[in-house]
């Protein structure tokens, strides 16, 4: 049987797990950091109240911009790699690969503006006075 996920010559990196698992993580690290971002900055708000420590609300924003931008520096140095050709009709590993590297490029971009919106008001606002 042949391998038929791969051209000769072409995407040869997406066929390794190295890869294919930065390409995925390109993907899906930056909505997971948003989600986590979120989950975590209303967790510590009684925490970080009454200990009296509100800039853990900026540690936890440094800290989830870190895997989302990671997602699209993974996602930028697969499409380097892999070429940024003009796409042909043929299709094939590498077309895919480069548009799931774009598509992760722009998630991140996304993700990263979402995080930065969502602690624009621990940044302007109190959390611990009513």
């Amino acid at each position: 049987m042949t391998d038929t996920r791969l051209a000769p010559g072409t995407g040869q990196y997406l066929s390794q797990r190295n890869g294919l698992l930065r390409l995925w993580a390109g993907i899906l690290l930056p909505p997971f950091a948003w989600f986590l971002h979120q989950q975590l900055s209303y967790l510590l708000v009684s925490w970080a109240c009454t200990t009296g420590r509100p800039f853990t609300f900026y540690v936890v924003t440094v800290l989830m911009l870190l895997p989302a931008l990671g997602g699209g520096l993974f996602s930028w140095l697969i499409w380097k790699r892999l070429g940024h050709d003009e796409p042909d009709e043929a299709g094939g590993v590498q077309a895919r690969g480069r548009f799931m590297a774009v598509a992760g490029l722009l998630s991140s971009i996304m993700f990263c503006l979402v995080i930065l919106a969502q602690a624009l008001p621990s940044f302007m606002l109190n959390a611990c006075e009513p």
